[in-house]
């Protein structure tokens, strides 16, 4: 279920690193140069109705390792710099190669200027204040960042430093391991159709920025451009005390989407390319509905909206008092 498609709209160089044609995708989390001792996840979606049925693993070569799994996804972690490829064979229950897809990566150290200030015991910056997840964010997935808001199109790279800031945020609040046992728990409920399970584990968000799909999906549509939302819009009361009753709404509207409605939503956030993209449009969404005609500075500048708004990101939309 769970790679068995891409999201709808999506391109599997939406989701980071890919390799694609029709009958199959293959998408690395990280895109290169990837960066040594870290780990490394790739995915291979299995695109076509066919070879899908005839396909039972997946011989995986990266580096040195070789790797044969039941599910399209390996966890690889480079030990040394230099160029890798890393390769997957779908194979068929008398382990015939049915197709091979691999993807090109260079392997490169980290990054030299923070690990200087790592180093640095009395080092106040805020880009060193957690070694690890500091090293996350600017080793792996700063590329996305600048990609999505480039800094050189804002002179104060304000909504490069929100997306930066709420990334460090969530990563550092859900740490890396925490986060792959969490997306392997929900691929795990999807692939056996457990939907009340999905909707369960997902209510506290997924991947990167811990996006919640029942909230970013009433601001994501059904199909390209529409208002067709895949959970209508309703909005949270402004105590929140009294939320509870419109949470468990939308738990329970996740709970009854379309399969592959909550599969698409999975997949969106399951990548940090993705998850980073959905964060941004969900925010800039919030932005257009509660303040409109306010730049996004003059949002952050001010305490209480900024407050409002990173709050509404996290819980879904609510009522402004």
């Amino acid at each position: 279920m769970t790679e068995r498609r891409l999201p709808a709209g999506f391109t599997a160089a939406d989701l980071g690193q890919a390799t694609a044609d029709a009958l199959a995708a293959l998408v690395s989390f990280h895109s290169s140069p990837v960066v040594t001792g870290r780990a490394q996840t790739y995915v291979v979606f299995v695109l076509d109705a066919a070879l899908q049925t005839n396909v039972a693993s997946y011989r995986w070569q990266a580096g040195t390792d070789n790797v044969q799994t039941t599910n399209g996804v390996l966890e690889y972690v480079p030990a040394a710099e230099g160029d890798i490829e890393v390769r997957v064979d779908l194979v068929d229950a008398g382990n015939a190669v049915l197709k091979t897809m691999s993807v090109a990566q260079s392997v490169v150290t980290l990054h030299p200027e923070l690990e200087t200030l790592i180093q640095q015991p009395d080092e106040v910056a805020a880009v060193a204040a957690d070694p690890e997840t500091s090293r996350e964010l600017v080793n792996d997935v700063r590329v996305y960042i600048d990609e999505l808001a480039p800094r050189s199109a804002d002179p104060e790279s304000t909504l490069n430093r929100l997306l930066f800031a709420v990334a460090y945020a969530e990563a550092l609040r859900v740490p890396p391991a925490d986060r792959a046992a969490g997306i392997e728990r929900l691929a795990a409920a999807l692939d056996a159709g457990a939907a009340e399970s999905f909707a369960d584990q997902a209510q506290n968000g997924i991947g990167l920025c811990q996006v919640r799909p029942q909230a970013l999906a009433m601001y994501v549509s059904a199909t390209a451009g529409g208002s067709d939302w895949l959970i209508a819009r309703r909005e949270l009361p402004s105590d929140a005390s009294a939320r509870a009753p419109v949470q468990n709404e939308l738990r329970t509207a996740l709970q009854e989407l379309a399969p592959d409605r909550q599969a698409d939503l999975f997949n969106m956030l399951r990548f940090p390319k993705s998850n980073l993209r959905m964060t941004m449009q969900f925010l800039q969404a919030l932005m257009t509905q509660y303040f409109a005609g306010m730049t996004l500075p003059a949002i952050l500048a001010d305490g209480s909206k900024a407050k409002t708004l990173v709050t509404q990101f996290k819980e879904g939309p609510f009522v402004v008092a």
